[in-house]
């Protein structure tokens, strides 16, 4: 079997350390072929000796050998497959755009076919009696959060997003059994993330998480999870498909809040895009003086 696919399924009993490799391979591949042990020990969280055993178990003798095999994939699938499974090198735009099209069309209609109407409905209800709602996600998922904390804001929730490791687990610490921590991260593995979490969750907090649907450890930690199907491959961290589906969700749960009590969101967003306006007044004129 190839590296690639044992990532996604592995035949062997996969440790926690393993997992913690096998995300941090999941999301760096195209840099990973050339990264020393120590380096890629590193980035997963763990140390070399567990780095070794991992690749044992896959099948090489020695990293140098694993390293190598993973390269070589990570080649042919840049070469044969940019973006997507199907995208060729030099075929014409609107075909690249056509099949781009189809992908992200076929992960929106995947996520609606694996859609949770009971967890939409606790998530819309759990957020409107929270006290305060703190999104967290790193990288592109850290985008999510921030647009997610602006459009949540805006109809009056108190809201914040979090888009580093180090406020994180301060955030965490300080939250109560009455605030929802927010947790966004398309793996569902990433270490700030998990950590952030299971220190919130010592503190009763509620955690929401949303990830792509498949078994991971902030499932597993979360009261409440949001799960989306994405065409993402293993060269796409962050592409169009799994952030479409993220955001598709979010708006969603969003949606869901503004029925549950109609008169006063919209009396919020009113009065939120009501000061926008005088703001905005308010900047052209120092603009003109």
């Amino acid at each position: 079997m190839r590296i690639v696919e044992e990532l996604d399924a592995p035949t062997f009993r996969a440790s926690k350390m393993d997992k913690k490799i096998m995300a941090y391979l999941r999301e760096h591949l195209a840099e990973a072929g050339i990264q020393t042990i120590s380096e890629v020990a590193q980035g997963s969280g763990v140390a070399e000796a567990t780095c070794t055993r991992f690749v044992r178990k896959l099948g090489f003798r020695a990293f140098s050998d694993f390293k190598a095999a993973l390269a070589k994939e990570a080649m042919e699938i840049r070469r044969h497959k940019l973006l997507t499974g199907s995208v060729e090198n030099g075929e014409p735009v609107r075909e690249t755009a056509r099949k781009l099209l189809s992908s992200n069309m076929r992960a929106l209609e995947s996520t609606y076919d694996a859609l949770s109407e009971e967890a939409v409905g606790l998530c819309a209800k759990r957020l409107l009696g929270a006290r305060r709602i703190i999104f967290i996600g790193l990288g592109y998922s850290g985008i999510i959060a921030q647009d997610s904390n602006f459009k949540f804001m805006r109809i009056g929730m108190n809201t914040s997003a979090v888009s580093d490791s180090h406020t994180m687990v301060m955030m965490a610490s300080i939250l109560g059994k009455d605030d929802v921590l927010f947790a966004i991260s398309h793996s569902g593995e990433t270490e700030e993330i998990i950590r952030a979490v299971t220190l919130a969750k010592k503190n009763g907090v509620e955690i929401i998480s949303l990830t792509e649907s498949h078994p991971s450890q902030l499932q597993e930690l979360s009261d409440i999870t949001l799960g989306y199907v994405s065409n993402e491959t293993q060269l796409e961290s962050g592409s169009i498909s799994s952030k479409m589906a993220q955001f598709f969700l979010i708006d969603l749960v969003y949606t869901q809040m503004v029925k549950l009590q109609p008169e006063a969101t919209a009396k919020r967003l009113q009065t939120t895009k009501a000061l926008e306006a005088i703001h905005r007044h308010d900047v052209k004129k120092s603009k003109k003086t």
